[in-house]
């Protein structure tokens, strides 16, 4: 039987121990996180009040739905540090679909005008085909994010089993979940360093030393991936899917 004192328990007392354990497993991944945020919250902010050359119409909506993003992918490393599988991934989906929107405002300021003339009839999955152009893994990335998690899938099919009590309520961070919680945490890692890159490409006549782009001449600008980070991100999945391949079947 289950009371609604379990229910506060698991939100103001479980949730943060859990949180807490998570911390210590992976203290130098949430500084990463951090430390992308935060840089990308500082473009952000610099754009926004600048006065010599204040953004336009559309391209300060750009910069309150790229903040608006953060913020949301901030909540999801939040749900993930909590014990939430599923969850975070939804929300990455969901702060995609929203940069994407504001990659394409940055980029078509009649699309800007369209939505502020009638928000109802804007459609931003339509924004997807215009950020693809920038990087066409993120159509990719969209899909699979639609499919494995916003959308119901196998994931959904059953809860998180609880070896005595039937079902878990809430988080839990246990050893067994801890290779599928590494892959979980460097996919944030990677998408949000390739949507840093979409953010940093919309306001990088405010950045002083771009990250991810290298200017060839008066109108070209090249992207260049963060190798490093590549594969750090790529060595963590090799464990991740080598660990789970040494797991017992059954």
């Amino acid at each position: 039987m289950t009371d609604k004192d379990i229910i506060l328990r698991q939100l103001v007392s479980t949730s943060d121990t859990i949180a807490n354990k998570f911390d210590e497993l992976y203290k130098d991944e949430l500084d990463l996180l951090a430390q992308e945020l935060a840089t990308s919250y500082n473009i952000l902010t610099k754009a926004m009040v600048e006065k010599e050359n204040p953004l336009s119409d559309n391209d300060f909506q750009s910069a309150n739905l790229y903040w608006t993003a953060l913020n949301t992918i901030l909540a999801a490393i939040d749900l993930l540090r909590r014990g939430y599988l599923k969850e975070p991934q939804m929300l990455i989906r969901n702060a995609l679909e929203t940069f994407a929107v504001a990659y394409d405002f940055h980029e078509n300021p009649d699309h800007y005008r369209s939505f502020i003339a009638n928000p109802k009839k804007f459609e931003s999955t339509k924004s997807i085909s215009v950020i693809k152009k920038v990087h066409g893994f993120i159509g990719q990335l969209y899909g699979q994010l639609s499919s494995q998690f916003t959308h119901i899938s196998g994931l959904h099919v059953l809860p998180h089993k609880h070896d005595e009590h039937g079902f878990y309520m809430g988080g839990r961070l246990d050893p067994n979940d801890l290779t599928i919680i590494n892959m979980e945490i460097n996919s944030i890692i990677a998408t949000l360093d390739i949507l840093n890159s979409v953010l940093e490409l919309s306001f990088i006549s405010y950045v002083d030393n771009p990250r991810f782009w290298v200017k060839i001449d008066s109108d070209t600008i090249r992207y260049t991936p963060n190798k490093e980070r590549v594969n750090q991100v790529m060595n963590a999945f090799k464990t991740s899917l080598e660990s789970l391949d040494k797991e017992p079947q059954g």
